[in-house]
């Protein structure tokens, strides 16, 4: 727990702002929809919250969600940004799933030669516990 309050105490106000809105949020938020949160803070151009949400990506403590153009904070705090996620296409829950630098090559291998891979967004849609229809015992 103590790396994530080191790095905390390093954020800017602004970036305080957007991770705590995420942080409370405990589902995914558009960038408009984090804007929304953090209008009480004083923070109301759309600019500001992307420069934000951008720097804590870079220091791997928000993670974007390609398929919902919407965002997390990272679950463990901060990681190295290899993570994959399962999301819940009903009630929206995300779940980190941590990759490991050999899950990352095997991934980036599936890549054909004529395109050279730089990034893996890797989401997995599906339904959580909760969601799924209860089954007849």
């Amino acid at each position: 727990m103590n790396a994530a309050h080191h790095h905390a105490s390093k954020l800017s106000r602004n970036q305080g702002q957007v991770l705590s809105a995420l942080r409370q949020a405990k589902e995914p938020l558009s960038a408009y929809a984090i804007l929304d949160r953090v209008r009480v803070a004083g923070i109301s151009h759309p600019p500001t919250v992307y420069r934000a949400l951008n720097e804590l990506i870079q220091l791997g403590m928000v993670h974007r969600l390609q398929s919902r153009s919407a965002f997390v904070a990272c679950d463990h705090g901060a990681c190295n940004g290899k993570a994959a996620f399962a999301i819940c296409r009903q009630c929206e829950k995300v779940v980190e799933i941590s990759l490991s630098d050999k899950d990352e090559r095997v991934l980036l291998a599936l890549s054909p030669k004529t395109i050279a891979a730089e990034q893996i967004t890797l989401e997995i849609a599906g339904l959580c516990e909760a969601c799924r229809p209860a089954k007849a015992t």
